[in-house]
């Protein structure tokens, strides 16, 4: 059975990272403000089980755990999620992600349906058993 996801703003979850809280499992953003994760530094953040509508642009996610997150749209720039865990992550529509740092991540097991990275660090990416139907990668 499915936990219900606690839904709270960007600014409290911003609020509660800064106090130095890293788990967020199980979390919905109501961000009504797009764009107020750009830049922001969330390295070591715990979002699994994440409902993730939000813009990463030119933000810091190293370490981060992604697993098993919802990706609704998705248009990145810039981010660093080096070393983060996308295990099982599914993407429920077509992602749009520009010149992001995924090298050392872990995607196995993921749904990356229509997704897009170009000019994307992926060293050492591990894809075992990821379903990468319609995916272009682009250098």
């Amino acid at each position: 059975m499915k936990v219900k996801r606690q839904i709270i703003t960007v600014e409290e979850l911003l609020s509660r990272y800064a106090a130095g809280e890293r788990d967020f499992t199980c979390i919905a953003i109501n961000d009504s403000r797009e764009g107020l994760f750009r830049g922001v530094d969330l390295s070591g953040i715990n979002l699994e089980d994440f409902a993730l509508s939000v813009d990463f642009s030119g933000a810091i996610l190293k370490e981060a755990n992604f697993r098993y997150t919802e990706w609704g749209r998705c248009s990145w720039e810039n981010a660093d999620f080096s070393g983060s865990d996308f295990t099982g992550i599914n993407n429920g529509v077509e992602c749009y992600i520009v010149r992001c740092n995924f090298s050392n991540t872990n995607w196995e097991r993921a749904n990356l349906w229509q997704s897009t990275f170009k000019d994307c660090n992926m060293t050492t990416a591990n894809f075992d058993n990821a379903s990468l139907a319609e995916v272009d990668l682009y250098r």
